[in-house]
């Protein structure tokens, strides 16, 4: 792409977004002509005007609600959404149609962060958009407002043609930064580079004090970022380092990924608004009104009043109201100057001590938005625990440090709209400095670095980054904290490891490994093993480095299946091997064939939960093996899974048969089936994998195939690899049933699904769906057995139907709530079918256990599902206990208002679980918020998990 006449920096807020851009007049290193981009939008009804910020809004609205011309913008009618500041306002009014902190979505791994789920518990004729559609959404706006006020006759000045810088949290990972990607490129914006907020805002004070820097800040100085915004808070530390051409600076460490901000402090007001009301439980819709009246009063409450004097001592809180108990039509209470300071000061910014760590215990109430926020809102907590971890960087601070000391910031520098008050950064300054009671010399203090703008900071350092990149200004060393290594095989038990990228890389380096080649094993898992190390700056790619765990730490592995075309053939290949750090925050390993063109790709995520850098593919938990199984019976074990399944048909009953399989491994392995690990499971899946063709031996060669198959890879994900060996099965799944006439085969082929659906996609869930419907929802006149050309399901094979069916989490809400009104009516039914109990829970869960959140059935439909529950009786035995399994299921506490079932109703349901004889801990999932322990989700998903594996994962979408 040719240079472009405009660098653009968009802050992409979690409230409001911001735009600033540097006009470069054709010169190859423009001078830091930093100036903001108002941003035309409408702001009332039928009025337009540019202002400072884009509120990050989305009003999508239905039918004539407004006037014709209201909501149209100076370049159009806004394609049917509303965005901006009349968003905001409209919102505030109909809070049902309006999205809001679509980027706190945009990185929430609980939804299909790209199917329609926004606005969240909207009711059901309010059209809805994706995260990732939001966040287009705010990109287009800006680019036809750019558009229209600077490129109506200059084509060339389109945003569309210019380079933008687009901000992000630091701590955004792999996914929400490509899917950030993905709405720019939706917006049509092409050349776009990301940058992390707390550097952008750096760059800010950089540029807005590049005359005296050098007086404010010294080498051998530490930095810390302190950037909290509505959704999100990121730290970061930089330091001051000595150059060849003079002081520069060094980002040195990112902290985690923290959903925590203004929202959450919104959130608590309208709870203790709520409290106040006298017992009135409002409702999804009256909750949204209630945040953002909250909101307004925190920023009139919290802030200073005009001429920097004291603002308001109270402000007025109504929003409309429901039902008789409602005088006058509206819900009015007020919250006070005192009671916000409070709740912001004392609940998100406490006065802690330096070695406190965060709170790991239920989420109390701040997930009502139906985000996954931190468990802890104590800001300083976090922090602390950031500074303690990184204390190594603490430059000048050597000698013996006790143990929870934290690295000691010499400066601050704050950003973000959760931090405009004086009294909230005050606080904060407050709190560092009295961790470091006992330093030597004056009283210590950080320094506060101040930038003109919190809100408009971010927007401008990233123009000033494209000035950087153009080679004018200071850069912030921000590529790479740490050196990165990877394990070479050489037969010695010393393994030498191999630099593959130095410390201090910059986004977008290629480095050629020269001096090595290298073979790479093909057609079978292999792994990489890899390390890093923050205390080695001048190793360059190509250095061996032996192992010396006081300086190189090892890293979880990463592991992976290189493939030759669609089929995968064991051979080894010469390749060169090179790295590259992306503009994403990744780095990329390639692996070139010194024979021909194939390439194949390794990527290590560099952020990872714990703040340290972990491979992208997943690793088992330490505790996943319990049992170590020697390798010799292992071996056995393999041999006796071959033999079984080469008998011939006639030797089916034997006891090296496919019928006594199960209890020869017992044998073999002296481990019962429930207890062996899944490092043994997964071992011997590429022979199960290998003899699929046997299975049309006999039925009972095929029924126990379909069985083995689904127990060595159930729960379908959690091991390494599992994506792998799921892909390998889905072919299984085309070619159906052989013997179609054997009830057992059939059953054994649907439980085998059953067993693996937390590993299958939404497009195989759908597609199994489409299998099963018509025998579960038939139609009238209609025969599915003759049309699928197969026997009818004998009773047996019907209740694993159903049983699939309510396990396949990613299908949509509204086909689940079709599957439930069968059930529903089954409740009539004496005895009940064994499986209708279980499938119902399942079903209406209110908390999925892999599953996108966006996929549970309507609140009300859930409500009415436990009416009809709670008023059968119920026989004992197991049907009394899938009886207390749907319920608590059907009724269990999110923390989520919009899928939560009533208070009073949850009461009663806690009620008749405790006739039902229901443990405590069954009880208080219905009560509050708690994980699920593996025997439970074991139960839930209809099998006990291999010993040590968990079905939860950081990506419940899966997609």
């Amino acid at each position: 792409m040719t240079r472009s006449k405009y660098l653009v920096g968009i802050d992409l807020g979690t409230t409001n977004c911001a735009v600033a851009y540097v006009d470069t007049k054709g010169r190859e290193k423009p001078p830091a002509d930093i100036r903001m981009f108002d941003v035309p939008q409408v702001v009332a009804a039928g009025e337009s005007a540019p202002r400072a910020m884009l509120p990050s809004f989305l009003y999508l609205a239905g039918g004539p609600e407004l006037p014709p011309g209201a909501a149209e913008v100076p370049w159009g009618d806004g394609g049917g959404g509303i965005v901006g500041e009349f968003a905001r306002i409209q919102g505030a009014r109909v809070p049902a149609r309006l999205v809001s902190s679509a980027k706190s979505w945009l990185c929430h791994g609980g939804v299909d962060r790209e199917a329609g789920i926004l606005p969240w518990g909207s009711p059901p004729e309010v059209r809805k958009v994706s995260p990732v559609a939001a966040s287009a959404a705010y990109l287009e706006h800006i680019r036809d407002a750019w558009n229209f006020t600077f490129a109506k006759d200059d084509p060339a000045s389109r945003l569309e043609q210019q380079e933008v810088i687009l901000t992000v949290p630091a701590s955004f990972d792999e996914a929400a930064r490509e899917l950030t990607v993905e709405a720019a490129k939706r917006a049509g914006l092409a050349s776009i580079t990301l940058l992390e907020e707390p550097q952008a805002a750096f760059y800010c004070w950089i540029v807005s004090h590049q005359d005296r820097w050098q007086r404010e800040v010294r080498a051998g100085e530490l930095i810390l970022v302190c950037d909290i915004g509505g959704g999100t808070t990121d730290f970061s530390l930089i330091t001051v380092v000595e150059t060849p051409t003079g002081p520069g600076f060094r980002r040195v460490a990112v902290g985690d990924h923290l959903m925590l901000g203004g929202d959450n402090i919104d959130l608590a007001l309208a709870h203790h608004v709520e409290k106040k009301l006298g017992g009135i439980r409002l409702d999804a819709e009256q909750w949204s009104a209630l945040r953002f009246a909250c909101r307004t009063a925190k920023e009139k409450l919290l802030g200073d009043g005009p001429g920097d004097g004291p603002g308001p001592d109270r402000w007025p809180v109504t929003i409309a109201g429901r039902g008789s108990r409602i005088i006058g039509g509206s819900i009015q209470s007020e919250l006070t100057r005192e009671e916000v300071r409070a709740i912001a000061l004392d609940g998100f910014f406490p006065v802690v001590t330096r070695g406190e760590e965060p709170g790991r215990g239920a989420r109390a109430g701040l997930q009502e938005f139906g985000l996954p926020f931190v468990a802890d809102p104590a800001v300083p907590r976090h922090l602390a625990a950031f500074l303690r971890r990184h204390r190594a960087e603490a430059i000048g601070q050597g000698g013996h440090q006790p143990d929870d000391r934290p690295a000691r910031p010499d400066a601050v520098l704050f950003n973000g709209g959760a931090l405009t008050p004086d009294v909230v950064r005050g606080r904060i300054v407050e709190v560092i400095a009295s961790w470091f009671p006992d330093d030597p010399g004056s009283a210590y203090a950080p320094r506060v670095l101040t930038n003109a703008s919190l809100d408009l900071a971010v927007a401008q350092g990233a123009a000033y980054f494209g000035v950087v990149r153009r080679g004018g200004g200071i850069r912030i060393g921000g590529g790479t904290a740490r050196s990165f290594y990877v394990g070479l095989e050489t037969g010695r038990a010393d393994r030498p490891w191999m630099c593959v990228v130095p410390r201090d890389a910059q986004e977008g380096d290629e480095l050629t490994i020269t001096g090595h080649d290298f073979d790479l094993l093909m057609g079978q898992p292999v792994l990489f093993p890899l390390a890093s190390s923050s205390v080695r700056p001048d190793d360059r790619p190509g250095d061996l480095v032996a192992a010396d765990p006081d300086s190189v730490r090892s890293l979880p592995p990463l592991q992976s299946l290189m493939r030759v075309g669609r089929k995968a053939r064991a051979e080894r290949v010469p390749v060169s091997l090179a790295a590259r750090v992306t503009e994403i925050g990744t780095i990329e390993l390639w692996c070139q064939s010194r024979t021909d063109d194939r390439r194949w790709r390794l990527q290590i995520q560099l952020r990872g939960p714990a703040a340290e850098p972990t491979s992208r593919a997943t690793v088992a938990d330490e505790e996943t093996d319990r049992v170590i199984i020697e390798q010799s019976e292992l071996d056995a074990a393999t041999a006796a899974i071959r033999g079984a399944f080469e008998a011939p048909a006639s030797a089916v009953a034997t006891e090296a048969g496919p019928s006594r399989l199960f209890r020869r491994l017992e044998e073999i392995l002296d481990v019962p089936r429930d207890k062996w690990p899944p490092s043994a499971l997964r071992a011997w899946w590429d022979t199960v994998r290998d003899l699929a063709e046997t299975r049309i031996r006999s039925p009972q060669h095929e029924s126990r195939w379909f069985n083995l198959a689904g127990f060595s890879l159930r729960p379908g994900r959690g091991y390494p690899l599992d994506d792998i060996r799921l892909k390998a099965l889905w072919p299984i799944f085309h070619q159906g049933v052989r013997h179609t006439k054997d009830v057992q085969c059939w059953a054994e082929w649907w439980i085998l699904w059953r067993r693996v659906a937390a590993g299958l996609t939404r497009q195989h869930h759908d597609e199994i769906y489409r299998r099963v419907a018509p025998f579960l929802l038939p139609q009238k006149g209609t025969s599915p057995s003759k049309k699928a050309g197969r026997p009818k399901p004998e009773p047996h094979e019907l209740a694993e139907m159903w049983r699939v069916a309510a396990g396949m989490e990613r299908l949509d809400a509204g086909v689940k709530e079709a599957l439930g009104e069968p059930l529903l009516k089954e409740l009539s039914r004496s005895p009940l079918p064994g499986y209708t109990l279980w499938c119902l829970g399942r079903l209406g869960a209110r908390v999925p256990l892999y599953g996108p959140a966006n996929t549970a059935v309507r609140r009300e439909l859930a409500e009415r599902w436990l009416e009809t529950l709670l008023s059968r009786p119920f026989a004992g035995g197991r049907e009394t206990a899938d009886a207390i399994f749907a319920l608590s299921q059907v009724a269990r506490y999110s923390g989520d208002r919009a899928r939560d079932v009533s208070d009073p109703l949850r009461e009663r349901v806690v009620a008749r679980l405790g006739e039902l004889g229901a443990d405590d801990e069954t009880i208080r999932s219905v009560r509050e918020y708690v994980e699920l322990g593996a025997s439970r989700e074991g139960q839930a998903l209809g099998d006990a998990l291999p010993v040590g594996l968990r079905i939860r994962t950081d990506d419940p979408a899966g997609e």
